[in-house]
């Protein structure tokens, strides 16, 4: 009788390790999130290397180069040479297929 109850109590500690060894906190399926999450951030780590990289690049290049001022300048400020015209050209909305077309305004007179 003593030796049942000794081995029922150690199977039952055995199936309880096995589970805490599988779902636990420190199980194997604790472990795979836990890769997943590893691999996630080293994929973002080399992401922002190499956002790092191209700012780094910038940097150096609008250090150095002065075109690379004038050009940053052109783009994002909209800045012109002198005797330079600027000419802004607007999109014009498409009609609808058998839409009239507008009436001019000399036309409306």
């Amino acid at each position: 009788m003593r030796r049942r109850l000794v081995r029922g109590t150690l199977g039952i500690v055995l199936v309880l390790a096995i589970v805490d060894g599988v779902f636990g906190e420190r199980g194997v399926f604790a472990n795979m999130q836990e890769r997943e999450g590893l691999t996630t951030l080293r994929a973002s780590i080399a992401e922002l290397h190499a956002q790092n990289a191209a700012l780094t690049d910038d940097i150096r290049r609008l250090r150095e180069d002065e075109s690379a001022i004038e050009e940053l300048a052109r783009e994002e400020l909209g800045l012109i040479k002198d005797g330079e015209i600027l000419i802004i050209l607007r999109d014009v909305p498409e009609r609808p297929t058998g839409a009239p077309a507008p009436a001019s305004s000399a036309a409306q007179r």
